[in-house]
């Protein structure tokens, strides 16, 4: 009998040890589970739609810190619904983002708020009010900014940084690669929304014997360390891709060379994963190195918009892709009124000036930056190379209204001024997603 209750007591003691091991197991578990939850936790004691409202419409950086409340709370925030509905419900004003080079040519990377008006047609002014760099963007450069998030690259190498959550993450090289090289591999984000994905594709491309070899490569954010680049098996006409990828509606597009040395357009379906290529508009002048052509988005198509007369004449072209199974453009010439010409040609005294278009704002607003133009022959060529400015202010031109506005970029601490700026871009997103 003694030995029956002595081994009945080990039992009962094992049991409640097993017990307890399992419920730190499940909690473990779903502390890592947590971010990848399509479904938020219930809160108890108040209306669940109430909560979300009130959520929803908090900045991106105050959910930050109310993952710290509670577990309940860090479940909520974190959970894949109240990313998306975050996405889709609250009203951030724009941001402008952009490098700032100090004297001893390091990079600091800088957020700039619209100040006195959310609405970015009526804004007046962007003010600097938030450092991004991290130790570890050293050495990177922004190739695509994309719903809160931005690519970092440097030659093969890239990291991706969501602005709203300061994660930063390190990509995996392309390993099973046989022709990636520094100078042809171009990164881009993209949201698939059938399976509801973000993904990095990345473009690599060579030429041998008077043939374009590209391989397009696909990264799934936030799938977990088991994450790898994925090559995608669907056919790839030749081409090789020169340009930053834009993308409109579940797609990307980006200009690349095929062997007739003739630009096209080449839209790759972020869903599908299927490439196709289409004609560009056959009138359009491309200056490869003097950026005065720009690929944009326009009135949710794709369209091309040269600026090359914009500085002296105010005259700027605009292309739009009205029909893509047709490959039909239709074009029209934009000319500013008199009283707008000041905006364009301040500073222009000796021609090295010119305006950059840095993508357009949700309302369709065209990103002009102002540039230094410098001049070099490389291989005995000219070269036009694109160099920060120490004028802070963007240009927003409103193509419908044939309307243009400058805003000025104002530093609070005075610390920036004088110092050599160039633009990245403008977002009005900010993205709770865990990478």
């Amino acid at each position: 009998m003694a030995f029956s209750f002595d081994l009945a007591v080990t039992l009962h003691r094992e049991t409640r040890r097993m017990m307890r091991r399992s419920k730190v197991i499940r909690r473990r578990q779903r502390d890592i589970n947590i971010c990848k939850s399509h479904e938020p936790p219930q809160p108890q004691g108040m209306p669940f739609d109430l909560v979300i409202e009130i959520l929803t419409r908090l900045p991106g950086t105050s959910l930050m810190r109310f993952k710290s409340v509670s577990k309940l709370w860090l479940s909520l925030i974190c959970s894949k619904y109240f990313t998306n509905r975050f996405l889709k419900v609250s009203s951030l004003s724009p941001r402008l983002y952009m490098w700032l080079c100090l004297d001893n040519k390091k990079k600091l990377l800088l957020s700039s708020l619209s100040s006195h008006d959310l609405d970015v047609s009526t804004m007046s002014s962007f003010v600097v009010d938030q450092n991004l760099t991290t130790p570890a963007m050293e050495g990177y450069s922004v190739s695509h900014v994309f719903h809160g998030l931005m690519c970092f690259t440097n030659g093969t190498h890239a990291q991706i940084y969501n602005t709203t959550t300061r994660q930063l993450v390190v990509l995996p090289d392309i390993e099973e690669s046989n022709i990636i090289a520094d100078e042809d591999s171009k990164y881009s984000i993209g949201h698939d929304p059938v399976h509801d994905q973000y993904k990095v594709v990345c473009v690599v491309s060579t030429r041998k014997d008077r043939m374009f070899l590209p391989e397009h490569w696909v990264f799934i954010l936030g799938g977990g360390v088991s994450s790898r680049w994925r090559k995608i098996s669907s056919p790839c006409p030749q081409h090789c891709r020169f340009t930053k990828g834009l993308t409109i509606n579940g797609r990307m597009y980006y200009l690349a060379l095929v062997p007739s040395i003739k630009p096209v357009f080449v839209r790759f379906d972020i869903s599908s994963e299927e490439t196709r290529l289409l004609q560009a508009p056959e009138d359009v002048t491309w200056p490869y190195q003097c950026f005065q052509t720009a690929v944009i988005e326009y009135d949710g198509r794709i369209a091309v918009l040269g600026h090359a007369d914009l500085v002296e004449d105010g005259v700027m072209k605009l292309w739009v892709m009205e029909d893509e199974e047709k490959n039909m453009w239709s074009r029209k010439t934009l000319v500013l009124h008199p009283s707008q010409m000041n905006m364009v040609n301040t500073n222009n005294a000796n021609g090295t000036y010119y305006l950059r278009v840095h993508g357009t704002t949700r309302n369709g607003d065209v990103i002009l930056a102002p540039h230094n133009r410098i001049r070099r022959v490389i291989h005995g060529r000219l070269h036009v190379l694109p160099q920060g400015t120490t004028l802070f202010y963007v240009l927003l031109y409103n193509i419908q209204k044939n309307h243009l506005r400058k805003v000025e970029i104002e530093d609070g601490s005075n610390c920036f001024l004088n110092k050599r700026l160039d633009v990245i871009g403008l977002d009005d997103t900010e993205n709770l997603m865990y990478l």
